[in-house]
């Protein structure tokens, strides 16, 4: 029996034997893997001791800090990093020894052994070993180029916000539901608003005039196809005041391309506007001087021309009804002296237009001195027999400054007018003259209660040979417009169909460098 005691005692110290190097095994294969882990980590691990000296550090955090395992074991870890970046590890380490919640990672500099800074971020913890000794164990990450991309992404991003802010037109993003999600500065100098949050959430149709709504609509849907660019709108600024602007339009996409509104250029044009209605009408003044030179030619020629003959017939119908008076043939023919006389109307008439042909071509330039504005208004209301079923009214102001006119050119454009006027009023009407004085003009107006001129016609009465009468030739307002542009001064008109006109006559009251005129 004594031995099978032994026996059986002998067996079991085998067993637990073999157990014993099955854990120690077991430990030996998990230190491996653990160590093969750390060892092979693409972070830098270190584990230090409560006086902050190294007593492990993995190959990773040897190439971060550029020193070798023998240059960072047993080595104070805050001797590794930069003033700023040893004051923030001892105060998250503290905290984290009083127990107090700290960031799980937070960032610092670690000085290589080259010099070179280096940003990392860490993550750590504190753990007791088998001996009961308090250890930190961190991971230490290298963000530097991380670091380095971001900034560079940073001051691409403030440069694009700066060029976005200095660009001389005005850009605005637009969701799809056109709703403004950004706007750049030069956008609120153009429209008038003082802060991007007077627009930005607010639909971009309150930058456009009702009438064009439905126009940028359809092209903020043709975007989606294309830019659309160059497209002229009216828009508004923030006190509801009107302005020209030229717009492009293009699409915007997400980085999964997916559409998500809208980017729009606006350029303000009314600058560019005034410049091309500046030139136009500098351009038809040329057209106009070359055309009125060519005539005045031809109306001069043709004027001594045909004024010889129609003297002559005039002289010689007059002897004819002198000799057919003291005849039977009055009593025979009583008509004679009726066609006679129309004869006579006839030539009349034709000399008119012959006067007026002579006037227009000998323009002269105008020989202006101090005259009394009121005066010239009353000689050329004495010139002209109006009509008894037309009113005249006259409205001067007794303060009215002295012109610097030729008094007798500006007689005749004032005669041309009011006769134009009285013409327009076969049934009768009212005639007001007003006159005041403004800066260094003095204006006096025309206004008639006739039937208008269709709009049509109004920017072509003052060309030559243009006429709405029956039997005029269209040179009378020609003349007239001729005399204000020689004296400097100007003659414009108002009119709407059916109720009336106006014209309005600019004088200078000191010497002008006008077309021709005196300085």
């Amino acid at each position: 029996m004594a031995r099978g005691k032994k026996a059986g005692g002998s067996s079991a110290l085998v067993e637990r034997g073999t157990k014993r190097k099955q854990v120690e095994e077991a430990l030996r294969e998990s230190e491996e893997r653990f160590r093969s882990i750390v060892e092979n980590s693409q972070a830098g691990i270190m584990i230090i001791d409560e006086a902050y000296r190294l007593i492990y550090v993995n190959p990773e955090l040897c190439r971060i800090s550029g020193y070798s395992q023998k240059g960072l074991i047993g080595h104070d870890f805050r001797e590794f990093l930069d003033g700023e970046s040893r004051r923030l590890v001892a105060e998250r380490y503290i905290q984290r020894q009083r127990g107090e919640e700290v960031p799980p990672r937070y960032e610092f500099n670690i000085i290589r052994k080259d010099g070179e800074k280096r940003r990392v971020e860490i993550s750590s913890a504190i753990i007791k070993d088998s001996a009961g000794e308090v250890r930190t164990v961190a991971q230490i990450l290298d963000i530097s180029e991380r670091k380095q991309a971001e900034e560079a992404l940073r001051e691409s991003r403030e440069e694009l916000r700066k060029m976005f802010e200095s660009v001389t037109d005005g850009i605005s993003v637009i969701g799809l539901n056109g709703v403004i999600t950004e706007v750049n500065q030069r956008t609120l100098e153009i429209h008038g608003y003082k802060s991007k949050d007077e627009l930005i959430g607010k639909s971009a149709l309150r930058l456009v005039a009702p009438r064009d709504h439905e126009k940028i609509l359809k092209n903020m849907r043709k975007a989606l196809e294309g830019t659309i660019g160059g497209v002229e709108y009216t828009l508004l600024r923030a006190d509801g005041t009107e302005f020209p602007g030229e717009l492009s339009t293009s699409a915007l996409k997400d980085a999964s391309g997916n559409w998500i509104g809208h980017i729009t250029i606006v350029r303000d044009i009314t600058e560019r506007k005034r410049a091309e209605a500046e030139l136009k009408e500098a351009q038809e003044r040329l057209v106009r001087s070359e055309k009125l030179a060519a005539i005045g030619q031809l109306a001069s020629g043709v004027g001594h021309e045909l004024r010889n003959p129609l003297g002559a017939i005039k002289t010689a119908v007059a002897y004819v009804r002198r000799k057919v008076a003291a005849t039977e043939l009055v009593a025979i023919e009583p008509r004679v002296l009726e066609f006679l006389a129309l004869m006579d109307e006839e030539v009349s008439s034709a000399n008119k237009v012959v006067t007026d042909l002579l006037d227009f071509a000998r323009v002269a330039k105008p020989t202006v001195s101090l005259v009394n504005a009121s005066s010239i208004i009353n000689d050329a209301t004495t010139h002209v027999a109006l009509p008894e079923n037309v009113r005249l009214t006259i409205d001067v102001d007794p303060d009215l400054p002295m012109v610097m006119v030729d008094a007798t050119q500006i007689r005749q454009v004032f005669v041309n007018v009011i006769l134009n006027a009285a013409e327009a009023m076969p049934e009768g009407g009212r005639l007001e003259i007003k006159a005041r004085g403004k800066d260094d003009l003095v204006t006096v107006e025309f206004t008639d209660t006739g039937g208008g001129i269709p709009e049509s016609l109004v920017g072509k009465i003052f060309d030559p040979l243009f006429t709405t009468k029956p039997r005029g030739v269209g040179l009378g307002l020609a003349v007239c417009k001729s005399i204000m542009e020689k004296h400097g001064g100007d003659i414009r008109v108002q009119s709407k169909e059916g109720e009336g006109t106006t014209f309005t006559v600019s004088l200078p009251t000191r010497p002008v460098q006008g077309d021709g005129g005196e300085k």
